[in-house]
C-alpha cells in the first residue's frame, strides 16, 4: 500500500515539474505571441506604402516572418509590388516596418490592389490578420524625353523634339528652362504642349549671337523644369551648340544663289574716287573642309586677256609670310599694307581659257611663299603645278550679256595648310595687253588727295576645321 501511495506522489511531483517546464519555454506554441500583418489603404504618390508586421507580446528571440503574394479581393485587378519577402522581428520588440513599392512598368489608367499575405513564421503563431490589401488608383503618366539638332545651322535655328513615352488620353505640358551653366542664349516657346493621342511636339530654337563674338563653340542647354501629367526622363536635358562662325555650304558649279546664304561676307568697291574699278564684288564664305571665294567683276569678253592674281594668308597672321611691294609692273605702290601683308600662297593665272573662264587648277598658277617673313613674295616662291588637281582648287563661272563675270571658287582646307580660325584674301585682274596694269582690286580704298589709302586684304573667321 506505501509503495502505491509513493508511485502516485512522485507522478503527480513529475507532471507538476513538467508543467512548470512548459510555462517557462519559449519554443512551445502555445507560448509564442501571435503575428498579424497591417499596411496602410493606398500606394502614395511615389508608388510605396508602408506594410507592418506586428507581435501580440514581446518575444525573448527574433521573430523571422515570411511573406508572399495573397490574391487580392474579389473585382480587384492585381498590381505587382517588390518588397522584402522576410521580415526579422528583433528581439525585445513588437513590430517591424518594410516598404511596398508597387511596379507600375506598362500600366493602364485603372484601379489595381496588391495582397500580401503571411506565408510562415518562425517563433510566433500567424493570427487571423495574415493579409494586408494595398489599393492603387492609377492614372498612366508617360516619360518625357529631349532631342535637338546637335548645332545650330546658318539661320541661327535649331529643332528640338519633346517625345513621351507613350499616348495619352490627356495633354501633357511641358515647362522647358535655359540652364544657367549655357554659354548662349536662345529664344524659344518655353511651355509646350503635347496633346491626347500624341507623342511628340517639335519647336524651333533660336540662338542669340553675342557681340563681338569669337570664334568657338558655345552650347546652348535646355533642360524641363516641370511636367504636367508625365514624368521627365533619362534625358532631361540637351545641348545644342553655337559653332561660330556658321558653316556655309557652297556648291561651285555656276549656278550662284547659295552664295545669297546670310552668313556669307562681302566686300565692295567704296562710294566716292576708286582708281581701280574692274572688280565690283567679292564674297567669302567656308565650312570646315573648304574656304569658298565669289567675285564679280567687269569683263569686256573672252577676246581680252585679262591676268588674275589672287593673295591667300591662310594663317590668319598678317605677321607670317610674305608681302607684295607693288601693285602692278608700273606702279611701285603696294596693294596693301607692306609690312603686314602675311602670304602663304600666291595665285597667278589667266581668266579667260578660250572662251570660259579658267577652272584653276587645269593649267596651274598655285605658288606657295616658303621666303623669309616680311620680304617680297617673288623672294620664295614655290610652284606647285603638277601637285594638285581638281579636288584641291576649282572654279566655275559665267560672263553675262552685260559684260558683267562672275566666279566662285572652291580651295581645300587641308592642301591650303588653312587649319586655323582665320583667313585673309584679296583679288586683283590686270590688262595684260597694258603690261599687267591693275585693273580691280577688292578690297580696296577710296583715293583721297591723290593717293589711294590702303586698307586691309578681307577676312573671315573659320568654322572648326574639319580632315
Amino acid at each position: 500500500m506505501k509503495n502505491f501511495f509513493y508511485i502516485i506522489a512522485t507522478l503527480v511531483l513529475a507532471l507538476g515539474i513538467l508543467t512548470v517546464s512548459c510555462e517557462k519555454d519559449p519554443d512551445n506554441i502555445e507560448n509564442q505571441p501571435t503575428v498579424s500583418i497591417s499596411a496602410d489603404e493606398s500606394f502614395d504618390a511615389e508608388k510605396t506604402a508602408k506594410l507592418t508586421i506586428t507581435l501580440s507580446a514581446v518575444s525573448g528571440k527574433d521573430v523571422e516572418v515570411r511573406l508572399a503574394k495573397a490574391d487580392v479581393q474579389s473585382g480587384k485587378t492585381n498590381v505587382p509590388a517588390t518588397y522584402d519577402k522576410k521580415v526579422t522581428v528583433a528581439a525585445g520588440k513588437t513590430s517591424a516596418t518594410i516598404d511596398v513599392e508597387a511596379d507600375v512598368l506598362g500600366l493602364k489608367s485603372g484601379d489595381y490592389q496588391t495582397a500580401i499575405k503571411i506565408e510562415s513564421a518562425e517563433g510566433a503563431k500567424i493570427g487571423e490578420k495574415a493579409v494586408a490589401y494595398i489599393n492603387l488608383s492609377y492614372a498612366f503618366k508617360p516619360e518625357v524625353n529631349l532631342y535637338a539638332d546637335p548645332s545650330f545651322a546658318g539661320d541661327k535655328k535649331a529643332k528640338l523634339k519633346v517625345t513621351l513615352s507613350k499616348a495619352t488620353t490627356v495633354p501633357v505640358v511641358v515647362t522647358l528652362e535655359t540652364d544657367p551653366q549655357s554659354k548662349a542664349e536662345a529664344e524659344y516657346e518655353n511651355k509646350i504642349t503635347i496633346p491626347a493621342g500624341q507623342t511628340q511636339a517639335e519647336i524651333d530654337v533660336t540662338v542669340k549671337v553675342p557681340a563681338n563674338i569669337v570664334p568657338g563653340i558655345y552650347p546652348v542647354t535646355l533642360k524641363i523644369a516641370s511636367v504636367e501629367n508625365g514624368f521627365a526622363g533619362t534625358v532631361k536635358s540637351i545641348k545644342i551648340d553655337l559653332l561660330y562662325p556658321f558653316a556655309v555650304a557652297i556648291t561651285v558649279d555656276g549656278d550662284f544663289d547659295d552664295w545669297k546664304d546670310p552668313n556669307v561676307q562681302s566686300w565692295s568697291l567704296p562710294e566716292g574716287d576708286v582708281l581701280y574699278q574692274s572688280m565690283k564684288n567679292l564674297k567669302l564664305a567656308a565650312n570646315g573642309k573648304y574656304v569658298f571665294v565669289y567675285m564679280e567683276f567687269y569683263d569686256p569678253g573672252f577676246d581680252f586677256n585679262m591676268p588674275f592674281d589672287m593673295y591667300v594668308d591662310a594663317d590668319g597672321d598678317p605677321n607670317t609670310g610674305a608681302i607684295v611691294a607693288a601693285i602692278d609692273n608700273d606702279t611701285y605702290y603696294p596693294p596693301y599694307d607692306d609690312k603686314h601683308m602675311g602670304l602663304e600662297y600666291y595665285i597667278e593665272l589667266g581668266l579667260h581659257d578660250g572662251d570660259h573662264y579658267n577652272d584653276f587648277y587645269s593649267w596651274g598658277g598655285v605658288y606657295k611663299y616658303e621666303g623669309e617673313h616680311g620680304a617680297n613674295v617673288f623672294s620664295g616662291l614655290r610652284n606647285l603645278g603638277g601637285t594638285y588637281d581638281g579636288s584641291v582648287i576649282f572654279a566655275a563661272g559665267s560672263l553675262d550679256t552685260q559684260n558683267i563675270g562672275r566666279i566662285e571658287i572652291q580651295m581645300l582646307r587641308s592642301w591650303f595648310g588653312i587649319k586655323g580660325n582665320k583667313v585673309r584674301i584679296a583679288v586683283k585682274n590686270m590688262n595684260g595687253a597694258d603690261n599687267w596694269s591693275a585693273y580691280g582690286l577688292l578690297p580696296q580704298g577710296n583715293v583721297v588727295n591723290g593717293e589711294r589709302q590702303l586698307v586691309d586684304m578681307a577676312s573671315i573667321y573659320l568654322p572648326a576645321y574639319q580632315e
